[in-house]
């Protein structure tokens, strides 16, 4: 597979395009001729202004089959395109719950760091999700003006910065929102540029949904640990301590914490400690004394998405 944030791969939109596509087909499969002439009809495309255009629909396709074949969510055998069994067509934070867990397990740390040129399976996102994650403040946003000097020198020198250009950044904008690191701003800035902010909320309720039932309680090592193992792009996962990028001052990430308030208030993670706890954990929490909080133990709530 190419790189991702890469004008050769597919964006995240279209693979669900294809995906909802199949899943609503007899058997959950389709002649591949058909299919692509359902999802890239040349009208969809082509104007009397511009009819270069008219190939646009089929580019499209081809990056999202090719993209959707590598990640394992449809596989394609004598020109029949089908999904995957573990893929539904009609739950679309199941599906990028699947597309994050296949991105983030794709290549290993080593992998990641032993070839620093090489951006390929999922390299290239995978070091700018590490990077990202290490900026906690939702006050401070990173935009297409700010995103190449807010990089500068986060990796190691060989690495280079994980974005390397602003097609890149723009594609980056895609797909980090779509895994569930980043949201975008609400308002763009004064000049029209729009921004992200690291709001892991949607990463994190997905891997809490996917490792724990409601009901089920845990102490916080045991919780956090948890989390960096199922998303190791966080500060203090596999990914960002293999890139050398810091954990900071607290054993919870900004990024991370801010998705844990989230939890607590929208009633799928309870928080709590006690004066006697020996495992607490400190976490960036606005509404405690300093700005730190404290939690010991953990309980899973209804983890729902609204």
């Amino acid at each position: 597979m190419v790189a991702l944030i890469n004008v050769e791969s597919s964006l995240p939109r279209p693979l669900w395009a294809l995906v909802r596509h199949l899943a609503v087909q007899p058997g959950r499969k389709q002649r591949l001729v058909e299919a692509k002439a359902m999802l890239s009809p040349p009208t969809l495309f082509a104007t009397t202004k511009e009819p270069e255009r008219l190939d646009d629909g089929q580019r499209i396709f081809e990056k999202a089959l090719n993209t959707a074949v590598a990640l394992g969510l449809v596989a394609v055998d004598d020109e029949v395109i089908a999904l995957t069994d573990d893929i539904d067509g009609d739950d679309i934070a199941g599906f990028y719950d699947i597309v994050r867990g296949r991105v983030l397990t794709r290549v290993t740390p080593k992998e990641v760091v032993d070839d620093p040129s090489s951006q390929t399976n999922g390299k290239d996102l995978i070091r700018a999700l590490s990077w990202f994650l290490t900026r906690g403040s939702q006050l401070d946003p990173v935009s297409t003006k700010t995103f190449n000097a807010e990089q500068y020198k986060a990796l190691d020198i060989e690495f280079g910065n994980p974005l390397q250009n602003k097609e890149r950044w723009n594609l980056f904008t895609y797909w980090a929102p779509a895994l569930g690191f980043a949201e975008p701003l609400l308002l763009p800035f004064d000049d029209g540029t729009s921004g992200l902010v690291p709001d892991c909320t949607r990463a994190v309720r997905g891997a809490v949904r996917g490792m724990w039932k409601p009901g089920t309680k845990l102490d916080a090592p045991t919780f956090v640990a948890g989390l960096l193992h199922a998303l190791p792009v966080f500060p203090g996962g596999a990914f960002s301590v293999a890139l050398g990028l810091p954990v900071g001052p607290r054993k919870v990430a900004d990024s991370l914490a801010f998705a844990l308030q989230r939890g607590r208030e929208g009633g799928w993670l309870k928080l709590t400690t006690s004066s006697d706890a020996s495992n607490e954990m400190q976490f960036l929490d606005p509404a405690a004394p300093g700005g730190i909080g404290l939690f010991a133990d953990v309980e899973i709530g209804d983890v729902t998405d609204v």
